[in-house]
């Protein structure tokens, strides 16, 4: 990203912070919260309304260090802003020998040809795709993605994830297995987000999103947990009580692309019901996949 997008992003990372009162934390109190975390750190208003503005072009490693710190970002979340702020554009960082619309029928080919439950998300966490295998999963259970298409945000992996109609799933976890997939997923939606966190798309998502409000909570608990990262392959239960349940973990295969990344996530069965299962459903379906969003265009449906 270049230095105006890069100085967007840092003004769009100030103000998800609030001060003592409820505001949204201005240029000179997140200065003023620099110097407290870092009585040495670089930043002060001036510095911070340069680079807000895209005028200071070369930021040091003390600079960039001290704004990681003091905006609170996760351990994902600072790898890609590091990565931000090199200077570089997607397009120079990705080089793609191939449009966008053959990336995408790429992706959803694999997506296909994977002989498992899987869903392809983009740099939103918006399914995009999902296979005939995952839709037959979610059918047996009751899930129905398509109905929540018309929705506002009803095609993001967490406005699923924070609605009534996962409920069913959240039963079969204890207090601590809620509480830490919770957490787990806002962390994992923060880091793929973090370079588009300045965009139009995203504020919308995010406006969305934070109705709910066990959402508000867990996107302001990530500061407080001790264990500020995500990695793939979380331990997972799918089912209802008193019938079939499968147990599995969700693995994510990346193409990286300069339009944002997309992600296949898989689910791998851990024991062998789940295996068997998993198997049968391959066997009774033909191979094909459902695209139910849009990339890499992005327009807020209200």
């Amino acid at each position: 990203m270049n230095h105006k997008e890069f100085g967007q992003l840092i003004a769009a990372l100030r103000k998800e912070h609030f001060d003592e009162d409820g505001n949204r934390l201005t240029q000179a109190k997140l200065a003023k919260k620099a110097q407290q975390h870092n009585p040495h750190s670089p930043l002060n208003e001036i510095i911070i309304g340069k680079i807000e503005r895209g005028e200071r072009a070369m930021l040091d490693d003390h600079t960039l260090l001290s704004l990681a710190d003091t905006l609170e970002l996760t351990i994902g979340e600072r790898r890609e802003f590091f990565l931000a702020a090199t200077g570089l554009d997607n397009e120079q960082i990705y080089p793609a020998p191939k449009p966008a619309e053959e990336i995408l029928a790429s992706a959803i080919q694999m997506l296909t040809d994977i002989q498992l439950p899987a869903l392809l998300l983009d740099s939103y966490l918006d399914v995009i795709a999902i296979n005939a295998i995952l839709a037959k999963l979610y059918d047996t259970n009751q899930i129905d993605l398509r109905r929540r298409l018309n929705q506002p945000a009803g095609s993001n992996l967490l406005s699923f994830i924070f609605s009534a109609d996962f409920e069913p799933q959240r039963r079969l976890m204890s207090q601590r297995e809620w509480h830490n997939f919770a957490v787990g997923n806002v962390i994992y939606f923060r880091r793929v987000t973090l370079c588009y966190r300045m965009t139009n798309y995203f504020a919308a998502l995010l406006a969305q999103l934070r109705r709910n409000r066990e959402f508000r909570w867990y996107w302001e608990q990530v500061f407080y947990e001790e264990k500020r990262y995500f990695v793939g392959g979380t331990s997972f239960r799918l089912g209802t009580p008193g019938s079939t349940q499968f147990s599995f973990l969700t693995a994510p295969l990346v193409t990286l692309t300069p339009y944002g990344n997309l992600e296949i996530i898989t689910h791998i069965p851990r024991n062998a019901d789940t295996a068997i299962a998993f198997h049968q459903m391959a066997r009774e379906t033909s191979p094909n996949s459902y695209q139910l969003s849009s990339w890499p265009e992005k327009t807020f449906q209200e």
